[in-house]
C-alpha cells in the first residue's frame, strides 16, 4: 500500500515520506490512549524505511507519533508508536499546587513549560491535597480522575478537556443496516455497589469518615469494596469523591462492531445501538476508533461501544453517610499548598472568613467578619504584630515588637490617637485629640524624663534630668505650700497675689551694676518689727513709700543720692547710717531717738526730739 502522501518519518534533522506499509491501524480511545501499528517494508521505493528507528517520529496527517517498538526483519519492520502528548510521562511538576482551585488552574500547572497548551469547558472548584511532584500524565489522569471529565488529543499540540467528550447526533447503528458483525463482553468482576473511606484525625481525637452506596444496590445487592484508608484527606467532600470515583458499581459492558457507516464520528459520541438478534436497544457511546487506510483515505473502520456512568436525578437519593462534625451555617473550606506556601480558609458565607497562610518567611492568621471587625496576627523572624479592627467606626489596634522595640498604637481612620514605644533608648507615650491638633507625649530615657502637651501653637514642657528640671509654659500656676532647699534663678517677672515671706536677703541687681528700683504702690506698709531694715543702693535712688504708705521700725540706708519719704507715713521710725545727699518729705511722729534732717548740701536744716 502506498501512503506516501499520508505518512513521513523524521530522524534528526532527515524527513522522508513513508510510502510502503502495511497492517496500519490507528486506536484512539476516551481514556486518552492514542497509537499507531503498521509493517514497513524495506524495499527500495520506501525512502523512509531506513530512518524508522527507536525514537523516530512518525507524522500521519495532523498527529505525530514516537516509536516505542519496534521488530525489523530483513524484509520489513513492524512498528508500535504512540502520540508523541505521552513524551508528557518524561516531563515532571515537582512542585506541589494542592488545595482548593479550579479546573483551569491545576492544568495551567500541570502543562507549564511542557510545549502543550488546552481548551476546556470543565467548571468549577475542587479540593486537591499534596498535587504535583509528578509527571504530567499521571497528573493530568489524577485530575480527570477528580473533575470526572475526558480529554481528547488534538492537533498542534493541543489537549481539549470536557466532561464527556463526543456529542450526540442521535445516530443510530442498525444490524442489517449498517452493522455488519457484532460481538459483546460483559464483565462483572470488580463490581462493587458500596464503599467506607476513613482520612485524617481530628484533633479531638476523631477520624473522618465517609460512607458511600450506590443506586445499583438495590439490583445487585449491598457489595462491600476494600475500604479506602488515605490520611491526607481532611475534608469530607474531598474524600467522599474520591471513594466514589474508586467504585465500579456497574457491570462493565462493550461491544466491537464492523459498521459500514463510520466516517463521521467522532470519539465519544453518543449513539443508538439496535441488535434484533441479542434485542438489544439502548445508547452508548464510542470508547475506541480504529482508522485504516481505505482507498487512501484514513478512515474509521472498528469502533468499540459501552455503556456510562449513570447521571440522573436518582444521584440525589445515594445514601451517604458523614461523620464529621458540621456547621450548620452555610460553610465552606480551602486548602491550598505550594512549594513556597500552604493556605487554609473556613468561611461562613458572606459572614466571616478564617484565614491561615504560612510561609518560609512568615505566619499569618487573620478573622475577618464581614463589614463589622478584622483580627490579624503576623510572625515573622523579625517580628511579631498584631492588628484588630472595627470596620464600623473605623477604628484600630495595633501591637509590634521586634528584639529590641515594641509599639502600640491605636488609630482612627488612618490617624494615629494613642501610641507607645519602648526601645533600648527609652519610652515614649503620645495622644492625640481626635478632634483638634492638641496632643500630649511622655518621653523617657535613662538619664531624662519629658513631659509635653501643645495645641494652637502653644508648647507646656517638662523636662528631667539628674541635675535640672525645666518647666516651660505660658503660665505655671503652683497650688498648695511651695518649699525650695536651693536658688530660684531666671530673667523674669514674678508676681505674687498674697503674702511674700523672705528668710534671708532681698538682692536687686546683684553684681550687674544697673540702676534697678523698688516701687511701693499706694496703701502699701512697710513693718520691720523684730529687725532692721537695711537698704543698701549705691549711686542710686531709694524710693521709700509712697502716697498713704506706712513705714515703721528701723531702718538703716547708705549709698543712695537721695532718699524720697514724700507721702509716707512714718511712726516710730529709727534710722542709722544714712549717707544721702537729700532725704525729702520725711514725716516722723513718737519717735524716742534725734534725727537731723540736711539739705541737698549736707548741713543740718532741723533736729526732732521726741517730747
Amino acid at each position: 500500500m502506498e501512503t506516501g502522501k499520508m505518512i513521513y518519518v523524521t530522524n534528526g534533522n532527515q524527513v522522508e515520506p513513508l510510502i510502503q506499509v502495511s497492517n496500519f491501524e490507528l486506536t484512539q480511545e476516551v481514556k486518552g490512549d492514542f497509537n499507531i501499528t503498521l509493517t514497513s517494508h524495506n524495499t527500495n521505493n520506501n525512502p523512509a524505511h531506513r530512518l524508522l528507528q527507536e525514537e523516530s517520529i512518525i507524522t500521519v496527517g495532523d498527529f505525530d507519533y514516537r516509536i516505542k517498538q519496534m521488530k525489523e526483519t530483513r524484509h520489513g519492520k513492524q512498528i508500535v508508536a504512540v502520540n508523541t502528548f505521552y513524551d508528557l510521562v518524561d516531563k515532571r511538576q515537582n512542585e506541589i499546587y494542592g488545595g482548593t482551585r479550579t479546573f483551569n488552574e491545576f492544568a495551567n500547572f500541570v502543562l507549564k513549560n511542557t510545549g502543550w497548551t488546552f481548551t476546556s469547558s470543565v467548571s468549577g472548584s475542587q479540593f486537591i491535597e499534596n498535587f504535583g511532584e509528578n509527571n504530567a500524565i499521571a497528573l493530568l489522569q489524577a485530575l480527570c480522575q477528580v473533575y470526572e471529565c475526558e480529554y481528547v488529543i488534538m492537533p498542534n499540540n493541543r489537549i481539549h478537556f470536557s466532561n464527556q467528550i463526543g456529542g450526540d447526533s442521535d445516530a443510530q447503528y442498525r444490524y442489517g443496516h449498517n452493522v455488519k458483525a457484532l460481538s459483546k463482553n460483559v464483565d462483572t468482576t470488580g463490581l462493587k455497589t458500596y464503599i467506607e473511606g476513613y482520612g485524617a484525625a481530628s484533633e479531638g481525637g476523631g477520624q473522618l469518615f465517609v460512607s458511600y452506596e450506590s443506586p445499583y444496590a438495590q439490583k445487585y445487592g449491598k457489595r462491600e469494596a476494600e475500604p479506602v484508608h488515605d490520611d491526607r484527606f481532611t475534608n469530607a467532600n474531598s474524600l467522599l469523591e474520591h471513594i466514589k470515583s474508586e467504585l465500579i458499581d456497574y457491570p462493565e459492558v462493550t461491544f466491537e462492531l464492523d459498521s459500514i457507516e463510520l466516517l463521521d464520528k467522532e470519539l465519544g459520541e453518543r449513539v443508538w445501538l439496535i441488535y434484533e438478534p441479542l434485542e438489544m436497544e439502548f445508547q452508548t457511546r464510542i470508547l475506541s476508533q480504529t482508522k485504516q487506510f481505505v482507498n487512501g483515505e484514513l478512515r474509521t473502520t472498528k469502533v468499540v461501544l459501552g455503556n456510562t456512568l449513570p447521571k440522573t436525578t436518582t444521584d440525589i437519593l445515594i445514601s451517604q453517610k458523614v461523620e464529621i462534625d458540621e456547621n450548620k451555617k452555610i460553610t465552606r473550606s480551602k486548602f491550598e499548598q505550594t512549594n513556597d506556601r500552604i493556605t487554609m480558609e473556613v468561611e461562613t458565607i458572606g459572614e466571616s472568613i478564617s484565614k491561615l497562610e504560612l510561609t518560609d518567611k512568615e505566619i499569618k492568621l487573620s478573622v475577618d467578619e464581614t463589614n463589622k471587625s478584622l483580627a490579624e496576627f503576623k510572625i515573622t523572624s523579625q517580628q511579631i504584630s498584631t492588628r484588630i479592627e472595627n470596620k464600623v467606626d473605623n477604628l484600630n489596634s495595633e501591637f509590634v515588637q521586634t528584639s529590641n522595640e515594641f509599639r502600640t498604637s491605636i488609630n482612627d481612620n488612618g490617624r494615629a490617637i494613642s501610641t507607645m514605644r519602648q526601645d533600648l533608648t527609652g519610652f515614649e507615650f503620645t495622644v492625640n485629640s481626635r478632634i483638634n491638633d492638641t496632643n500630649s507625649k511622655i518621653t523617657q530615657t535613662d538619664n531624662r524624663i519629658t513631659l509635653e502637651t501643645s495645641g494652637e501653637n502653644l508648647v507646656s514642657k517638662i523636662n528631667m534630668t539628674p541635675s535640672w528640671v525645666k518647666i516651660q509654659a505660658k503660665n505655671i500656676e503652683l497650688d498648695g505650700a511651695v518649699i525650695s532647699r536651693g536658688s530660684i534663678t531666671g530673667q523674669t517677672t514674678i508676681s505674687v497675689g498674697t503674702d511674700l515671706y523672705v528668710g534671708s536677703d532681698i538682692y536687686m541687681d546683684y553684681g550687674r551694676g544697673n540702676n534697678n528700683q523698688i516701687h511701693f504702690y499706694p496703701y502699701t506698709q512697710i513693718y520691720n518689727n523684730y529687725s532692721d531694715l537695711f537698704v543698701q543702693a549705691t549711686d542710686g535712688t531709694l524710693w521709700l513709700g509712697g502716697q498713704y504708705t506706712n513705714l515703721q521700725g528701723s531702718v538703716s540706708f547708705s549709698q543712695a543720692n537721695s532718699v524720697d519719704f514724700s507721702g509716707t507715713h512714718v511712726t516710730g521710725l529709727n534710722m542709722s547710717g544714712g549717707n544721702a545727699d537729700t532725704v525729702r518729705g520725711l514725716w516722723i511722729a513718737y519717735n524716742s531717738t534725734y534725727v537731723y534732717i540736711r539739705d541737698q548740701w549736707g548741713n543740718n536744716v532741723a533736729q526732732l526730739k521726741q517730747v
